[in-house]
């Protein structure tokens, strides 16, 4: 038998945090479901959020920028 997870909670973010049954976290995030970790703690669960939110916010950092300039008057 594997491992259930039960719900734990959110992150306003969309950091999702699960419980496995051996007592483990599960972290993923709601736009990359797929990508989980699992984590010892409930702190060390909020702390992998927290670093998952700051990936996302780099990550649209790098993202080029668009700009549209207008004509000149």
């Amino acid at each position: 038998m594997g491992n259930e997870l039960s719900y734990v909670g959110e992150t306003g973010n969309g950091c999702l945090i699960y419980r496995e049954t051996s007592g483990r976290y599960v972290v993923s995030h709601e736009q990359q479901p797929l990508q989980r970790r699992r984590v010892a703690t409930l702190a060390s669960a909020y702390a992998t959020c927290h670093g998952l939110e700051m990936g996302q916010a780099l990550d649209r950092a790098r993202q080029p920028m668009v700009v549209s300039a207008s004509p000149a008057s």
